[in-house]
């Protein structure tokens, strides 16, 4: 028996795409997806308000880094986005679509079912409830309360944003503090229901920010909550733990915390190619005594490969390791459509290998968090059908007589996807441009299906066979 655990809420997803490169709708557009289809009532529990304390960042990331990071002045409207047009039209956008289909339904959602029409009001929300889960009023100190001084950018000056690469990709964003501490919280949060008799399996679509290192931002990525999570795990007792990477990139940060770690186990299968980000993960960074995998492969990789990749290599890799927990990134980068145009993968192949991964390891603990993937409107489909796969493999709640959760909600007339529709939901006229369509990226004839050369060879796997000494 497994219990199902997931941290989602639109307060999370409003949270979540304050994000620059979440382009203020991917968390929302999955979280709105994931509800169309009727899936949080499959878990046992469902977290909506994630959080986490100052010190809960500490037992990774470095105190300089992190007294900057989340320091009070931060959570507020930064400069940059005052006034915005594009920020603003994007905020607005969804609120908008969604209360015009509550009117046009006749629903009038409870308070903790509507959005939050502006970031203050966010906050507000936040403050309020993050204040009263602290144990002692004096844990929150005067540098995490924020001031009301107008907003400034004069800390773009500062030479510590520099220190700790607050720039770039990862740029310091108003309420940036939240952000951290809500987004880690969704993560630590699923371990609030580990138990030693239960296999537990924990979901946070918004997690896997796993180019943070200890004392700098990287790729997005602010704090890593994966490190944070082994750490907690290893607290529990569960020592052996393996972490599986899917990302189009290089899982860096987690690979450097834990490369001399005999218990550790981390995986990491990405493009590598010279120029691509982080520019790290080839074979030479692996040490065969050690339980560093990288697994570099090349532009154009396609469903078979992975699986392939999968099923002969990292599969008898984690046996091997025999692991307690298990970890898996499931970025999306890969996928057809996605912007990179790296990869090839398709959302029920990518799904396919995951789910039979976790189902290698009855006995382990396992957690799904999310990764990259830029083109939103695709990365919602991919986390909603994995979340289907997952509640309908593993759900407890899917044994019962209620002929509801026999029904399958991706089953296809024919096998004929063209006749497979996003279902009704309050931000289903964002998928308007793409008529509606679930699998128009990898539909055959589809004109957003783009099939790209794979410059992957049989040689290249029995290279790697050979060096990981399978």
């Amino acid at each position: 028996m497994s219990k199902l655990v997931i941290s989602t809420s639109i307060f999370q997803s409003q949270v979540a795409d304050l994000l620059p490169c979440n382009n203020h709708q991917k968390s929302q557009l999955t979280y709105s997806l994931i509800n169309a289809y009727d899936l949080l009532q499959h878990f046992d529990e469902v977290l909506t308000f994630p959080y986490a304390r100052k010190d809960d960042l500490l037992e990774f990331h470095s105190k300089p880094y992190i007294d900057y990071l989340i320091n009070g002045r931060f959570n507020k409207m930064m400069a940059q986005d005052v006034n915005n047009p594009m920020v603003e039209s994007k905020w607005s956008e969804l609120s908008e679509l969604a209360d015009n289909w509550n009117e046009k339904i006749d629903y009038n959602p409870s308070q903790d079912l509507q959005r939050f029409t502006t970031r203050e009001n966010l906050y507000n929300y936040y403050l309020n409830h993050s204040q009263a889960l602290e144990n002692n009023m004096d844990c929150i100190n005067n540098s995490e309360v924020p001031t009301n001084d107008k907003p400034t950018d004069t800390y773009i000056l500062n030479s510590e944003t520099k220190q700790y690469n607050l720039e770039g990709d990862c740029p310091i964003f108003s309420y940036l503090p939240m952000y951290c501490q809500v987004i880690t919280g969704a993560t630590l949060n699923l371990l609030d229901h580990l138990s030693p008799t239960e296999r537990l399996i924990g979901i946070n679509w918004d997690g896997g920010r796993h180019h943070a290192f200890k004392q700098r931002a990287s790729g997005f990525c602010y704090i890593n909550d994966v490190v944070l999570l082994i750490q907690r795990l290893r607290k529990a007792k569960l020592n052996k733990i393996t972490y599986v990477d899917f990302d189009l990139h290089h899982g860096d940060g987690v690979e450097k915390a834990f490369q001399y770690s005999k218990q550790i186990q981390t995986i990491s299968v990405h493009l590598y190619e010279p120029g691509f980000f982080p520019g790290t993960g080839s074979l030479s960074d692996s040490r065969k005594d050690k339980n560093v995998v990288n697994i570099p492969l090349k532009h154009g990789c396609d469903d078979n490969y992975l699986e392939l990749i999968a099923s002969k290599i990292v599969n008898p890799l984690i046996e091997r390791h025999e692991p307690e927990a298990l970890i898996i990134e499931c970025g999306g980068d890969g996928l057809l459509g996605d912007r990179f145009n790296e990869w090839q993968l398709t959302i029920r192949g990518l799904s396919r290998i995951i789910i039979n991964i976790m189902k290698s390891y009855p006995r382990a603990h396992i957690f799904l968090l999310g990764g990259g993937g830029y083109n939103d409107l695709l990365m919602s489909r991919f986390y909603t059908y994995l979340t289907w796969c997952v509640t309908k493999q593993f759900s407890n709640l899917r044994c019962g007589d209620n002929n509801s959760f026999q029904i399958d909600p991706f089953d296809v007339c024919d096998g004929d996807d063209s006749e497979q529709f996003i279902r009704e939901h309050d931000l289903v006229e964002m998928y308007n441009e793409e008529n509606y369509q679930y699998w128009i990226y990898e539909m055959e004839g589809s004109s957003r299906m783009k099939m790209l050369r794979n410059d992957n060879k049989d040689r290249d796997m029995v290279e790697l066979m050979k060096f990981y000494e399978l």
